[in-house]
Formats: structure tokens, C-alpha cells, sequence
């Protein structure tokens, strides 16, 4: 199968000059100089892809004559059992991972960036932990004083109503004597 390449990243062998391997691979490979020099930037080039393995070896070699070190990658897919996955009807109910994809993922407290899970913040460099720990005692603090304040609005809205009630004008129209003869006697004795 074809399923080698041909890497080279620039390195000479022992003993060639560098300017001599790369008049010699422009030459063999057909490029100008300035495309030879950028095989020796550093990067990883990919030189040529989908070969047999005789071939892929020819070309190291020839590579190894002009004085380049050229290494062989093999692409091949290795052959890795198929798993036959049954999964139920309720199991795919209940599987909630594979449609939230930001599971692994953490919001930092400070700066909001959000990042796989760490220790520190890839952005601002706090630790996360402790950040979010500090900030929920905030939240249970400002909880707390919440909670205060209700009850104490409740007690002032309570006693505002007691002291409405209690301190209220009295009736300016008199209170009427009463037209049954035993109670009479009691309303004299109050108004008197």
C-alpha cells in the first residue's frame, strides 16, 4: 500500500557543507533556490507522500547521496478491533456527555476564560479553586445579609402597622348613649 512520506527538516550529514546539499536538492528536486532554502528554516517538510515503502527508501536514499538526512513516516492504519456498540434506547436518554461538549471545561472566576480543566487560569494565572472558593463565601455572605434585611423589613413593615393601629385619632363624632336602661348606668360612669 502507499502510505509513506518522505520528511526532511534539514539536516545535513556529517561533513557535507550546507550550501552544496542545497544547490544539490534544487537540482534534484527542481526548485529554485529560494524554495531550497526554505527546506533548511527548520520545519518539518513533506518532501513526497503516498509512496510504497521501496520507494519511500529509494528516495531516503538518494537524499542520503546528496548529503540530506531524510527520515520515512508510515501512515498506515493499523488494525484495530471494531467494537460492536449497542446502546439502549433508554441509556441514550440518559446520556447527557455527548451533547454537552463543555463538560471538561471551566469558566475562570476572575476573567471569564474558558479553558479544559486546570488549576490555574491559562489567561490571568489565578488558581482556580481557590478563586471559586472565595467567591462563594462571598455569595454566602451576601446571602446571609439578604436574609437579614427581609426580616427586618418584615418587622418594621409589622410594627409600622401595630403603631398605625395604636395610634389613631379618636372618633370625632361622640360615642351615643345607649337606649337599654341597665347599660345607661355604665356610660355615665365613662364619660363622667
Amino acid at each position: 500500500m502507499n502510505h509513506y512520506q518522505v520528511l526532511f527538516s534539514g539536516e545535513v550529514a556529517e561533513g557535507a557543507r550546507e550550501a552544496t546539499v542545497r544547490n544539490n536538492l534544487a537540482r534534484e528536486l527542481g526548485i529554485d533556490e529560494r524554495k531550497a532554502g526554505m527546506l533548511f528554516s527548520g520545519r518539518t517538510v513533506v518532501i513526497r507522500s503516498q509512496l510504497s515503502q521501496e520507494e519511500a527508501l529509494t528516495l531516503q536514499d538518494r537524499f542520503a547521496e546528496l548529503g540530506a538526512l531524510a527520515r520515512i513516516k508510515d501512515l498506515t492504519p493499523k488494525n484495530e478491533k471494531k467494537l460492536d456498540w449497542r446502546i439502549d434506547r433508554e441509556e441514550r436518554a440518559n446520556e447527557h456527555t455527548l451533547r454537552d461538549i463543555t463538560a471538561a471545561h471551566v469558566e475562570c472566576p476572575r476573567c471569564g476564560h474558558l479553558q479544559l480543566e486546570a488549576s490555574h487560569c491559562a489567561r490571568c494565572g489565578i488558581d482556580i479553586a481557590a478563586a471559586i472558593n472565595a467567591k462563594r463565601k462571598q455569595d454566602l455572605i451576601i446571602e446571609k445579609r439578604l436574609r437579614e434585611l427581609r426580616g427586618t423589613r418584615k418587622m418594621t413593615r409589622r410594627a409600622s402597622n401595630i403603631a398605625r393601629f395604636q395610634t389613631r385619632a379618636p372618633d370625632p363624632t361622640p360615642e351615643r348613649p345607649p337606649t337599654k336602661p341597665g347599660k345607661i348606668k355604665s356610660w355615665f360612669k365613662k364619660t363622667s
